[in-house]
């Protein structure tokens, strides 16, 4: 249990008043209830039910107030629920999105627009996607995460990330075997050049990080760009992960659709939004083996929780019972960050980086959408 690594892991060594904040609704800078969850195995079976008790309908519940299934343009989720098989990785998602619909207690910023998308997109502001299988196996798998901050401009801020991730997963499954596929960064800039054309999306920024999977070579090819994260795990412990890409504090890159005409007024007011490219994205290559595990997660994971934790959390759920359902794993390591984000005495990784930054101790944990794509390599 994570709630359990207050013991295992120390906080912040400050010995200063300690600052107790809500950071439920702290959105990132874009200028200068039950998760729910589906899995995809060899046997190609989905899952519901499970370890929170979660559904994996688009329907979700919200402070005891149902949501109906939101529509394909504003909640889609890109994985395929009738999926057949991966004939060499076991892959789950599981996601849970903030309670946008609570009375903000935040220090910093309004009180959220009830009215935005992100409130009943089963996903929030995140977004995720799975592959279908290429001819040889190939799969691709992601996420995204929609900047929160235009949403309190009252724009959708989940729409660019969810428009990313299907044109990513369209574009991949148009190839025929990953000899001929494109990288991760140029599926990203042809996904990105996609968005920039759709009317679905009016305005928005959103990180990104995905990977190709390639079952002969054992290879992963990631592309990172923002503060998104992938890692990668052998027995239980962390060997590769990508960085984190922040222009400021809670401002990371991110890509953005922004019209002309609100760009040129901020400029005359001497303002400048980020607009960055997917050229600028990190790439990685990383060696697979049989039994790896792989972790794509928005920040609502890693601003809350550490890679220490993640191999607590995995030796607990997979040393020995390697036949443990992969969806009933992820599905329980959302639920647990998803505790230790409502904590108001959790030592966050966001509370410690704030704690950094200012010099005043802050405890607490950071309520966000939470969502990831757990893969085990067969």
């Amino acid at each position: 249990m994570l709630l359990s690594l207050l013991i295992k892991r120390s906080s912040v060594p400050i010995n200063w008043n300690v600052f107790k904040v809500s950071i439920y609704s702290t959105s990132r800078n874009l200028s200068g209830s039950s998760s729910s969850w589906g899995s995809y195995s060899s046997n190609g079976s989905k899952s519901s039910g499970g370890g929170g008790g979660g559904s994996s309908t688009a329907a979700n519940t919200l402070s005891g107030t149902s949501v109906p299934p939101a529509s394909s343009t504003s909640a889609s989720l890109n994985y395929d629920t009738a999926l057949t098989s991966f004939t060499n990785y076991s892959v789950a998602v599981a996601y849970q999105p903030k309670d946008r619909k609570k009375a903000s207690t935040n220090l910093f910023k309004k009180k959220p627009l009830n009215n935005s998308a992100a409130v009943n997109s089963p996903i929030g502001e995140d977004n995720l996607f799975v592959s279908k299988e290429l001819r040889d196996g190939s799969i691709a798998v992601g996420v995204a995460d929609g900047v929160g901050g235009w949403s309190e401009a009252g724009y959708d801020s989940s729409a660019i990330s969810r428009e990313l991730c299907a044109s990513i997963k369209k574009a991949f499954e148009k190839q025929q075997s990953s000899a001929r596929a494109s990288s991760p960064k140029e599926l990203l800039d042809f996904a990105f050049k996609e968005v920039l054309k759709s009317d679905k999306v009016e305005i928005g920024g959103t990180t990104a990080c995905l990977g190709v999977f390639t079952p002969d070579s054992k290879i992963l090819r990631v592309a990172n760009l923002g503060d998104s994260w992938c890692g990668l795990f052998r027995d239980n412990k962390l060997i590769e992960n990508t960085k984190f890409q922040t222009h400021n504090f809670n401002t990371p890159f991110q890509l953005a659709k922004i019209p002309e005409t609100i760009v040129r007024q901020a400029a005359m007011e001497g303002r400048r939004y980020i607009i960055d490219t997917p050229q600028m994205a990190d790439e990685y290559i990383w060696n697979c083996q049989k039994d790896d595990i792989v972790i794509f997660a928005t920040d609502g994971v890693t601003d809350n929780i550490v890679p220490q934790d993640i191999e607590i959390f995995l030796n607990d759920h997979l040393k020995d019972n390697k036949n443990v359902q992969l969806d009933a794993v992820a599905n329980t390591l959302v639920d647990e960050v998803v505790k230790v984000s409502k904590d108001p005495n959790y030592p966050s990784a966001f509370a410690q980086e704030l704690s950094k930054i200012t010099g005043q101790r802050y405890l607490g944990g950071k309520e966000d959408d939470v969502s990831l794509v757990l893969i085990r390599v067969l």
